[in-house]
């Protein structure tokens, strides 16, 4: 079942109004996109807009590995960053998978934790980072990262709660568009098997209604 996108506050504290319209304005950049390669593109790009950042990563839980891996990574080294696959508990991301909370570490070069794993891939430098859970209720869907404030200012409080906020609303989204590309491909491989068949054949709806057929049921 696709589920609604709701728009609300995941934690009480009181945002500005210009951080709640930032907030509005990324979700609803989102709300209506089913294609998930371009969803996970405009997730990645908010992430980072969202907080201030230089950049945006998303990892996605691999459900049947309990891995992290970047299903979609932007940029010159992307394809290499896809590569990467981190355990739960491996790293800041795989802390945050494991315990399902945010982390912000504004020195990443103290924190144990920390691997350079996709630094070394994308080449480039990480000085301080801020992961959230991405939770769909009480599925973890993956770990929403931002990365070095524009600014060179630490992230805080307030840069945790914006970034949950979106993750929340993001993870909704990906698992919403998740279903939608397994659906179109169970299509996309009935129709292949109906169209091969010599038969005449025809898939109908409990109601009789049909839903595909293939050449051969049209003579």
């Amino acid at each position: 079942k696709i589920q609604s996108v709701p728009f609300k506050l995941q934690t009480p504290m009181l945002l500005a109004e210009q951080d709640l319209v930032r907030i509005f304005e990324a979700t609803r950049a989102i709300a209506s996109t089913l294609r998930l390669s371009e969803l996970l593109e405009k997730v990645v790009k908010l992430a980072s807009e969202v907080v201030h950042a230089e950049a945006g990563s998303l990892l996605l839980m691999d459900q049947a590995t309990g891995e992290l891996y970047f299903d979609v990574a932007l940029g010159e080294k992307g394809g290499a960053l896809q590569q990467i696959r981190l355990k739960k508990g491996e790293g800041v991301a795989g802390w945050v998978a494991e315990n399902r909370k945010a982390a912000v570490v504004n020195n990443v070069s103290d924190d144990p934790r920390w691997t350079q794993k996709a630094d070394m891939t994308s080449q480039f430098k990480t000085r301080a980072i801020l992961a959230v859970p991405m939770l769909a209720k009480d599925k973890l869907i993956g770990v929403m990262e931002a990365i070095n404030r524009a600014d060179g200012s630490p992230f805080n409080e307030q840069d945790v709660q914006m970034l949950e906020t979106f993750a929340a609303q993001a993870a909704i989204a990906i698992e919403n568009a998740q279903l939608f590309e397994s659906i179109r491909q169970e299509k996309e491989k009935m129709s292949t098997i109906l169209g091969e068949m010599a038969e005449g054949s025809l898939l109908l709806k409990p109601s009789g209604k049909i839903i595909l057929a293939n050449p051969a049921a049209h003579h």
